[in-house]
């Protein structure tokens, strides 16, 4: 700080400010400045999570073959192996099957870590921008604050989920390896299983509300209110159907209309 005097008048002071010139990193391309963006992770996050959503209302009508009266048993078997023969002969069995899976995961994945930046981008961005941002926090939906949340119990239910309906490593009802119908059927008889399942798919459906939501708005779908609300319709209505459409069968066999 240093003090101006000048012919007549008070002393002016001068304060010095320190300045930080920040310069782009000459290093990175524009296509790399690009896929690291957060318009470009937005998108990542909105493909790959509509592509998971289709996924859930596939299984979730394969899950449905339960309740098809006289054979849905045999139905839903049938529809477990035709997922393991798929394209056999022109593939080797579980070909196809594996490369589903392996699709999946890399979408998961992806999803995952875009998620993980997106949000630890925007506590960052939070820590600086202070009293504004802590108001819009306030002002967002509850499900885009906790969707960090409920995607990580989500996963914990996925894991939980494929150990015991697919590698049977963890069973309820019965022990050693069955049928797929009897792992449902056995494991769905016990309440608490049914209560644990009802709030891991309520998480889901809560998850999938927002995300379809969002996803359809970064593709720009919304360009104003009416198409903002129609998103938002269609939204409600896919949570519903994941919500309803998993929970039908587990009800189902709880309270007696499915059994073995």
């Amino acid at each position: 700080m240093g003090v101006l005097i000048g012919a007549a008048g008070p002393p002016i002071r001068l304060l010095s400010v320190a300045t930080k010139l920040v310069t782009r990193d000459s290093s990175r391309t524009a296509n790399n400045r690009a896929v690291h963006s957060t318009v470009f992770r937005k998108v990542l996050m909105a493909v790959t999570g509509l592509f998971l959503i289709l996924f859930l209302l596939m299984h979730m009508f394969g899950n449905l073959k339960l309740l098809i009266p006289d054979g849905g048993l045999e139905e839903f078997d049938e529809y477990s192996h035709y997922l393991r023969m798929f394209l056999y002969p022109v593939l080797p069995p579980k070909f196809f099957l594996w490369v589903f899976r392996l699709v999946l995961l890399l979408c998961a994945v992806v999803h995952i870590e875009a998620a993980t930046r997106l949000t630890f981008r925007d506590y960052d961005a939070r820590m600086g921008m202070g009293r504004y941002l802590k108001q819009r926090y306030l002002a967002g939906s509850f499900a885009a604050r906790t969707m960090i949340w409920s995607g990580i119990i989500i996963l914990v239910g996925v894991i939980f989920h494929l150990l015991q309906f697919t590698t049977q490593t963890i069973t309820v009802g019965y022990l050693g390896s069955v049928a797929p119908h009897l792992r449902v059927i056995l494991g769905f008889q016990h309440w608490w299983l049914v209560l644990l399942y009802a709030f891991w798919v309520g998480l889901v459906s809560f998850h999938v509300y927002h995300g379809f939501y969002s996803a359809f708005c970064t593709l720009g779908a919304r360009v104003g209110a009416f198409s903002a609300k129609v998103i938002k319709i269609c939204s409600v209505i896919v949570a519903l159907l994941v919500f309803f459409g998993f929970m039908a069968s587990p009800l189902a066999i709880l309270f007696g209309l499915v059994t073995a």
